[in-house]
């Protein structure tokens, strides 16, 4: 284990909603969290993963607020947390939980790498469209819809009017290319609302870029590009996600996306992020940003070989961040 001794920072706990499959957690915990949990380590933190539920807290009359995960008490001073907000569509239930939870331990003077208001921005895909306005690189143009049970009266109609078919339609607050489809008319545009109406899913319609488009996530470490990883779809695969059969390389930072990565990191003010772009075989378009991007799966030691230096220098510049911010509530300046 490489650590400093005088390190405040104990443990890292990561907030994650524990409604998988077995099936799910097994692929998870090798593809993710084993490496993560490792790697911790050699940075001197024990790492551990909770589901919202298992916080509890008290405010006493007197004294500071005390904080327990898992029955085990946690402290500002030793415990970093992880508290990305995570509404996959089998983790929809535990979405109220966890927007109070990160706001408890939010005002219970804990240090959040992740800031959940950065969290519920960046989970939403028009969200992030419009807090990041100003991107260098043009954004995808979005438009936002409820669905449920008005959806019939085609009330979203208007917001669509400077849309041409063919359209690309996703979850708004899902991810890993799940429910991603592709309408070629207003026919199968209904078709596709009616269906999210059945869950209550607000869906984001944007143009269709083409076949081929490919997806560049960027890692950024306290606001420098550190990885790029460049997926490839295979063939007309609407996502260019492993899982779907896309191909990977890691190419240098593309001078084109210099400027926009510096721009998102003075907006999100993160030690840590991942920035997606679509590359349509002519110009880049912003399409979302990830705080907790995952840095896993890994197909060949290779690939993990690239992917160890991310995970590990995040975890320092969280380790830096959360040394700098009990200095400065301390009033002793930056660390």
């Amino acid at each position: 284990m490489s650590t400093s001794t005088d390190q405040l920072a104990q443990r890292l706990c990561w907030i994650y909603p524990d409604r998988g499959t077995v099936r799910q957690r097994a692929a998870e915990a090798d593809a993710i969290w084993t490496t993560y949990t490792k790697i911790a380590a050699d940075c001197g933190l024990r790492m551990s993963i909770h589901k919202s539920e298992a916080l509890a807290a008290e405010m006493p009359d007197e004294g500071e607020p005390r904080v327990f995960l898992d029955g085990e008490r946690i402290t500002p001073e030793d415990t970093i947390l992880v508290t990305s907000l995570w509404s996959l569509p089998h983790q929809v239930n535990e979405v109220c939980n966890q927007l109070f939870a990160y706001s408890i331990v939010e005002q219970a003077g804990f240090y959040l790498p992740i800031h959940p208001r950065m969290s519920y921005i960046t989970t939403d895909k028009l969200a992030t469209m419009l807090y990041l306005k100003d991107s260098p690189v043009r954004r995808v143009p979005t438009v936002r819809i409820g669905t449920g049970r008005d959806a019939i009266s085609r009330h979203y109609e208007p917001a669509l009017a400077n849309l041409e078919y063919p359209l690309l339609v996703k979850p708004a607050y899902w991810g890993m290319g799940i429910g991603v489809c592709l309408v070629r008319n207003e026919h199968e545009l209904r078709g596709v609302i009616g269906l999210a109406g059945g869950a209550d899913t607000a869906l984001v319609v944007q143009p269709y870029l083409g076949e081929g488009v490919e997806d560049w996530r960027v890692y950024v470490i306290d606001g420098v590009p550190h990885t790029v990883l460049r997926r490839i779809p295979q063939g007309a695969s609407l996502t260019a996600n492993l899982v779907n059969g896309g191909r990977l390389e890691y190419p240098p930072v593309p001078d084109e996306l210099k400027g926009a990565l510096e721009y998102i990191a003075r907006q999100l003010d993160m030690p840590y992020f991942a920035a997606d772009f679509l590359w349509d075989g002519k110009q880049f378009w912003l399409s979302e940003v990830e705080p907790d991007g995952a840095c896993g799966y890994a197909p060949t030691e290779e690939v993990a070989a690239i992917q160890r230096p991310v995970i590990e220098d995040r975890f320092r510049a969280y380790i830096a961040a959360h040394a700098r911010w009990i200095a400065e509530r301390n009033g002793g300046g930056a660390a």
